[in-house]
C-alpha cells in the first residue's frame, strides 16, 4: 500500500487527562502533521468525540442547498407546494441530516437540527403545524428512523463485518472516569430503542426478520412522533394558562425613579442597568 505523506494527517484520541499534543510522526521523513479535526467521506472525525462538527458542517451545506434552489423552486409561484415539499425533502433534509444514522446527538444537537427552518415566534404559527401541513415528521423523528434502520441492517450482518464488529466492541481494558462522560453511540441506541418501544433485550432478534424489524421501526417512530406533539401541544396549552394567570401586583419601588416591581429580581436588574448601582 503506497501512502502520501503530504495527504496524510494524525488524529490522536488521547486518554482523558492526558496532554493534548501528540509525539511527530514521520512517513518517509516527511513530517506528519498533528490536527484536530479530519474530514472523511464527509464527515468530519474529531478528539471531542462528539457531533458538533458534522452538525455544524451539514447546516452549512443544507443552508447552500436551500440558497441555490431558493429563486427557481421555493418562491417560484408556478410550482405547486407538493413539488417544493418534495424537491425540499430530496435535497435539503437529505443534505441536512447525511449520515445521521451514526451520530451520537445531545438535546442541543437536536434543538440546533430543528431550528434550521428558522420559524420565529413572529411568525404566529408552531413547528408541529408547519409539519403537519406539510406532512413531514420531525427531525428528531426523521433521525429516530434512520438509526434503527441502520443498526436493524448492522444487525443482519455476518459476524466477521467490521461494522457488526465495531457496534458490539468491547474494550478489554481501562475505564470510565469518575463524573459524566460522554454519550457513546450505543448509550444512544438504547435511548432510540426505548423511545420507539422496542426492547433493548430483543431487538438483535427482531432485527433477524427484515420484515418485522421494518414493521416495528415503522409503528415505533410514529407513536414517538405522536406522542412528541401531544407533549408540546400539552406545553404550549400550559405556558398560555400560566400567562393569563393574575400577576401579583407591583410592591417593590425603585428608589432612583418611580417604576414599580413585582419580584426583587427585577428591580435589583433595573438599578444595575439602568441606574448603574446595586442593592
Amino acid at each position: 500500500m503506497q501512502v502520501n505523506p503530504e495527504k496524510t494527517k494524525l488524529l490522536a484520541q488521547l486518554p482523558p487527562n492526558q496532554a493534548t499534543q501528540v509525539a511527530n510522526a514521520q512517513i518517509s521523513d516527511h513530517p506528519v502533521e498533528s490536527v484536530d479535526n479530519f474530514t472523511y467521506l464527509g464527515s468530519i472525525l474529531s478528539r471531542t468525540v462528539t457531533s458538533e462538527k458534522n452538525i455544524e458542517n451539514w447546516i452549512k451545506a443544507a443552508h447552500s442547498a436551500y440558497g441555490r434552489l431558493a429563486h427557481r423552486v421555493f418562491t417560484n409561484h408556478g410550482l405547486t407546494m407538493h413539488t417544493k415539499i418534495m424537491v425540499f425533502r430530496s435535497v435539503v433534509l437529505s443534505t441536512l441530516l447525511y449520515v445521521c444514522e451514526t451520530w451520537t446527538l445531545y438535546k442541543r444537537d437536536v434543538k440546533r437540527l430543528e431550528s434550521f427552518l428558522h420559524i420565529h415566534w413572529m411568525d404566529c404559527i408552531t413547528n408541529n403545524e408547519v409539519l403537519s401541513r406539510a406532512a413531514l415528521p420531525s427531525v428528531e423523528a426523521t433521525i429516530l428512523q434512520h438509526r434503527l434502520r441502520w443498526v436493524g441492517h448492522v444487525g443482519q450482518m455476518e459476524p466477521s463485518r467490521l461494522p457488526k464488529i465495531i457496534l458490539f466492541g468491547e474494550l478489554a481494558h481501562g475505564k470510565r472516569p469518575r463524573g459524566a462522560p460522554k454519550r457513546r453511540y450505543k448509550d444512544q441506541l438504547k435511548l432510540s430503542l426505548t423511545q420507539a418501544g422496542i426492547p433493548p433485550t430483543d431487538w438483535e432478534d427482531m432485527a433477524q426478520d427484515r420484515s418485522v424489524w421494518r414493521q416495528a421501526v415503522k409503528s415505533g417512530v410514529e407513536g414517538f412522533e405522536t406522542h412528541r406533539r401531544e407533549r408540546d401541544k400539552q406545553r404550549s396549552e400550559e405556558r398560555k394558562a400560566k400567562a393569563t394567570q393574575p400577576q401579583p401586583p407591583s410592591t417593590l419601588p425603585c428608589d432612583s425613579c418611580p417604576r414599580l416591581f413585582r419580584h426583587r429580581l427585577g428591580l435589583l436588574s433595573h438599578i444595575r442597568h439602568r441606574h448603574g448601582g446595586t442593592s
